[in-house]
């Protein structure tokens, strides 16, 4: 009994030493600098950081020409500061649609599709199809 008390004091306390390693490694090496970045900034920029101040500048053109009753898709060339996962998050209400969107948001691909014309554009890579009636 008391073998195994001492057995489980020795593996709990090592397995707290190295969940606060790991803690303490992670926050002093990311996120310490990612804290500092966002200390005193307002909302606006709090979310142009965490998303990438071009893709944000993106998002904030696609709520002004995509109607909150429609719904979209994306083509896009990946990179770090594309977050397309959150993309329909800012969008809300309008829904994402892959089959039959009525928009298609364009970032940093050239992309065009039949029956589909330009609505917006905010740069020669950054555009928004609409779909034609």
């Amino acid at each position: 009994m008391k073998n195994t008390k001492l057995l489980f004091r020795i593996v709990f306390i090592t397995w707290v030493f190295m969940w606060l390693l790991f803690l303490v490694r992670g926050m002093v090496k990311v996120e310490i600098k990612d804290y500092k970045n966002l200390l005193g900034k307002t909302l606006e920029e709090k979310r142009a950081y965490v998303t990438g101040k071009e893709f944000y500048e993106f998002i904030l053109f696609c709520e002004k020409v995509i109607p909150g009753n429609a719904t979209f898709s994306v083509e896009a060339k990946y990179d770090d500061s594309m977050d397309y996962f959150r993309f329909p998050y800012y969008l809300y209400p309008a829904m994402r649609d892959i089959d039959n969107p009525g928009y298609i948001a364009c970032y940093k691909v050239k992309f065009s599709k039949d029956k589909y014309s330009v609505a917006a554009s905010l740069t020669d890579d950054k555009y928004i199809l609409k779909r034609n009636k």
